[in-house]
């Protein structure tokens, strides 16, 4: 917190010079502290929480249009807002694509599930057309990215899980690797560890929290 102070600080010579340039924070920060920062550092046009990133090119198009500053940190239901950046991975061949976000488990020592919200997830529809973009701008391996990603949950006409997602993407002609990050323990369940043996695409890696080997320990810290 205190180097990003410091950071905006030094960027209000930036705004100095050029008056016409658009500065906002966008993240947990600006979730848990958007009007402090609106106050603090005047040389601020929007602050934004990860939520609302999905909205970043209209807040800047209404920036430029009014000149109105924006504060933007709502956490509001609904499913997240996905950022489209057609090009972004031209000549890459690794890319990355959050599935769902937020958090149910409110540990006691962390702070995501008040900034980011509960867990939401994207639709595996939507999921499936970003993977589809991602493999046609030349990617040949995929990160799937949520707070919980093997959280994942869909109910529509047909009920997901992680693994059924898992199970769908590996499928995708051009796709030559799959990797997710973050896991909870609470979340692995044998299903997800037998696709390190049935999917041959995903990769034999798995980012997992250590856990506490004391029991009172993990109810202290809500993750027994």
């Amino acid at each position: 917190e205190q180097k990003a102070f410091s950071l905006l600080g030094r960027m209000s010579e930036l705004k100095q010079e050029n008056p016409g340039l658009i500065m906002g924070v966008v993240g947990c920060l600006a979730q848990q502290k958007g009007h402090e920062l609106m106050k603090r550092f005047p040389q601020l046009d929007f602050v934004m929480g990860p939520r609302e990133l999905g909205r970043i090119k209209e807040v800047l198009r209404r920036i430029d249009t009014d000149g109105k500053k924006i504060i933007a940190t709502h956490l509001e239901p609904g499913p997240p807002q996905p950022v489209t950046c057609q090009g972004y991975f031209g000549g890459r061949v690794t890319g990355y694509l959050s599935i769902m976000e937020g958090c149910n488990n409110f540990c006691t020592y962390c702070i995501v599930p008040y900034v980011r919200g509960r867990e939401i997830s994207r639709s595996p529809e939507e999921i499936m057309i970003e993977a589809k973009n991602l493999i046609s701008e030349g990617i040949k391996e995929i990160t799937l990215l949520g707070q919980n990603v093997n959280s994942y949950r869909w109910e529509g006409v047909e009920k997901w899980n992680f693994v059924s997602l898992l199970r769908e993407i590996k499928q995708l002609d051009g796709l030559l690797r799959l990797r997710f990050t973050t896991s909870h323990p609470k979340d692995l369940s044998e299903q997800l560890i037998q696709c390190f043996g049935d999917l041959d695409k995903l990769c034999p890696h798995i980012h997992l929290p250590f856990q506490a080997g004391s029991n009172p320990v993990l109810e202290r810290m809500k993750r027994g």
